[in-house]
């Protein structure tokens, strides 16, 4: 019989203390995964400015259904599987496409004004290829390398088996690197 990890443990334990309403424990749940998830949903999201609202509502869901959670799969896992189902129904009912391009004007005192330049520009590029990936690659990418998860787990999230993971992961990189490419070949100056 398998043991459950330490966290593994610990979330079972705290789910369980959540079903019977202790608000401490949610209140833990809640300060791990929020900032997190709320990076997550953006990317699912037609409209980011409703993030933090689908965030609230999620973790609402755990709260009401913290019963249900049966730790078979990570409690990052099964919360982030409620968010992507909610930011699915989100964007139902709003049917509509709006980005919002905004990079930080924020320099380091530590890099040159070239340095900076260079990566603000790289930035650019790259965030100009991310855009043109598909959402399907666009997710997975930014589950694996921003979120730091393992392929496993956003199997669970995406609704596919893990070899479809790693395949979109390939494909991903592959037109990534293909797209800023792109973009800095037709960069106009």
């Amino acid at each position: 019989m398998n043991t459950p990890e330490p966290t593994q443990q610990n979330d079972l334990t705290l789910m369980s203390q959540i079903s019977v309403g202790d608000k401490l424990a949610m209140k833990d749940v809640y300060e791990r995964h929020a900032p997190h998830l709320e990076s997550f949903v953006k990317n699912w999201l037609y409209d980011p400015s409703q993030a933090a609202d689908l965030v609230h509502e999620t973790m609402l869901e755990v709260w009401r259904n913290a019963g249900k959670f049966e730790g078979r799969s990570s409690l990052k896992s099964w919360i982030f599987s409620i968010a992507r189902n909610k930011s699915i129904d989100s964007n139902r009912r709003n049917s509509r496409v709006t980005y919002t391009d905004e990079v930080p004007d924020f320099v380091e005192d530590t890099i040159t004004q070239e340095e900076h330049m260079l990566g603000v520009q790289n930035a650019k590029y790259l965030k100009a290829a991310m855009a043109d990936l598909s959402e399907s690659h666009r997710r997975v990418l930014h589950l694996a390398f921003f979120d730091d998860m393992k392929y496993e787990d956003i199997a669970l999230i995406e609704s596919c088996p893990v070899g479809t993971v790693k395949t979109r992961i390939m494909h991903a990189k592959k037109a990534l690197l293909y797209l800023v490419k792109k973009h800095k070949d037709f960069e106009p100056f």
